[in-house]
């Protein structure tokens, strides 16, 4: 052989060492990490069939304890569901017969309503016949008094009517002037009379149940600038 081709030879040995060394290197660099791959792959798969090992416990414990009751047990669990049941079935009762009672009130309280102005009309009705009765009596007799006498007699009686359902007139005559209770539609200078008197009454007014429905409008006295500067001189002296 000669010496170029041990040379030759020689240089492909340590190329084939070397190429062997970097592979055995390269395994030595790639092994770890793939070991540590499957490794988290392994604890990951332990903790999932741990967990699903825990469910799958817990559901057979949640599975296990109606048969872990006692006889006496269930049977008081059938006792309260009964008696829940009952308690249910009285609620819903009540509130029906609340509902029930409710339109009964509103309707008896319309009833109420109604009735009551039929009875004030019924209570008015022989006096429009009074009345009538009047006015057949003037148109027969040329007597005016006695058709005074039949009017007069008809306002006491629709007075009597009013008062009935609690309608009272309000007084005025030589009483002071109210601003609650009357309406002042006119003033009158009157020095013998106490100031804001009242003089007369144009329409009467009505309380019912002392509440009132209708002021009375009325007059009243004014003192004179001369009077009251009399009455001021008098004061302060």
């Amino acid at each position: 052989m000669s010496k170029g081709q041990e040379n030759h030879d020689e240089e492909n040995a340590k190329a084939e060492q070397s190429d062997m060394n970097s592979d055995k290197d390269r395994e030595n660099i790639e092994s770890p990490q793939g070991n540590s791959e499957q490794e988290t792959d392994t604890d990951e798969n332990s903790k999932m069939e741990d967990d699903i090992e825990a469910v799958q416990g817990e559901a057979e414990e949640d599975i296990d304890e109606p048969a872990d009751l006692t006889k006496e047990e269930i049977l008081e669990l059938k006792k309260k569901a009964e008696e829940r049941d009952t308690y249910l079935d009285q609620l819903l009762r009540t509130k029906a017969e609340f509902m029930n009672y409710q339109k009964r009130v509103a309707k008896e309280h319309e009833s109420t309503a109604q009735f009551a102005v039929q009875n004030l009309i019924l209570d008015f009705l022989p006096e429009l016949d009074n009345f009538e009765r009047a006015l057949k009596l003037a148109d027969d007799s040329n007597d005016f008094s006695k058709f005074v006498e039949g009017i007069k007699l008809i306002e006491e009686q629709l007075f009597k009517v009013l008062g009935k359902y609690g309608v009272e007139s309000i007084e005025t005559a030589g009483k002071a002037f109210d601003p609650n209770l009357h309406e002042a539609v006119m003033e009158e200078e009157n020095n013998e009379m106490p100031h804001h008197t009242i003089v007369d009454e144009f329409q009467r007014g009505f309380l019912l149940k002392e509440r009132v429905i209708r002021p009375s409008k009325v007059k009243v006295s004014k003192r004179t600038i001369e009077e009251e500067e009399k009455e001021e001189d008098k004061s302060d002296e």
